[in-house]
């Protein structure tokens, strides 16, 4: 056989192994992507409904079911008082750090505060201190009667003495589609029927209703009107801080004042920063676990405005943890 037939030969042979290499890998590469979609797939509906149900446990909702509060306008602006300065500039620049990773509105380093983190080892007397000086400012008012009242007195001393590591009050404000405040409008400008019928029981020209750009634009999927964090107040019992680190509080502080959370949630076996008072603070995570990072993120980031707002925060959440 010539040289030329030995090349044509080797090149002839060379040629079909590389196929039948290519024919294998092809074969071989099929079943594991699709093994590996099931096995994504697997992981995210066993995960979902506990993502769910620590979106519904944590999350407190304003007027039993008026949407979720976040900080929008005024942005936040934390202040820390009542630790040694290294240790509150520690707290302050963490929950400023967490609150841009989550897409927190933040007010630059000249703003007025709004989101305080007192540490005291007398929180009731505080809190009295506070209530006498300036109670209107601390616990706000109910805005859905006309004039807006002050929180009833009940309300306040239930949060003062009910004993707890932290305690945390949120004043929030309502507010239109557009982020505008809402004022108050007499039926007769609210309602078509008031036209025709003036001396209907809803047109009472007495009654004063919330209203805005878009109060009567609300459907079956969208909230009309939005609600914004204009103070909170987080107050820390530093004679529950034994054994507990700096980084823990700081991630607690952040995660508490940055979401309106429920008092009291039941965590399960959700890992959550929540559980630093549980137990013992050596068996709490050392700081915001992945659940927590991503359910601030997703609160920032999903409709505001919609019915289903837990429903796609869970569902972000689960993306996030098993992409």
């Amino acid at each position: 056989m010539s040289l030329k037939s030995h090349i044509c030969a080797l090149t002839a042979a060379l040629a079909a192994l590389a196929a039948r290499s290519v024919w294998a890998a092809d074969v071989g590469s099929g079943p594991a992507e699709k093994l590996a979609e099931v096995t994504v797939t697997a992981r995210r509906l066993d995960l979902t409904p506990r993502v769910e149900k620590f979106v519904t446990q944590i999350a407190a909702a304003e007027n039993g079911g008026e949407g979720l509060a976040r900080w929008q306008l005024p942005p936040v602006c934390p202040l820390v008082s009542g630790l040694p300065r290294r240790d509150g500039e520690f707290i302050l620049e963490r929950v400023s750090e967490i609150a841009r990773g989550a897409g927190v509105p933040l007010a630059d380093e000249h703003c007025h505060p709004n989101l305080y983190v007192l540490v005291t080892d007398q929180p009731e007397d505080l809190l009295r201190g506070m209530e006498k000086r300036n109670r209107a400012y601390t616990f706000g008012f109910d805005a859905s009667f006309y004039p807006p009242i002050e929180t009833p007195a009940g309300v306040v001393d239930a949060f003062i003495t009910t004993p707890r590591a932290v305690r945390v009050w949120y004043s929030s404000a309502e507010k239109d589609a557009w982020g505008k405040p809402l004022g108050y409008c007499p039926a007769s400008e609210l309602f078509s029927q008031c036209v025709t019928n003036p001396h209907s029981p809803a047109c009472d020209p007495t009654q004063y209703y919330r209203c805005g750009s878009a109060v009567a634009g609300g459907t079956h999927l969208q909230f009309n009107t939005l609600w914004t964090f204009s103070r909170v107040f987080v107050i820390v019992d530093s004679t529950h801080l034994h054994g507990v680190q700096l980084g823990q509080l700081a991630d607690y502080v952040a995660m508490t004042g940055l979401a309106k959370l429920k008092p009291g949630a039941q965590l399960g076996d959700a890992p959550t920063i929540l559980k630093l008072f549980d137990g013992a603070p050596q068996d709490a995570p050392a700081g915001l676990t992945e659940w927590d990072q991503t359910f601030l993120k997703s609160l920032y980031a999903t409709d505001q405005k919609s019915h289903l707002q837990r429903t796609q925060i869970a569902r972000a959440m689960v993306r996030e943890i098993i992409p």
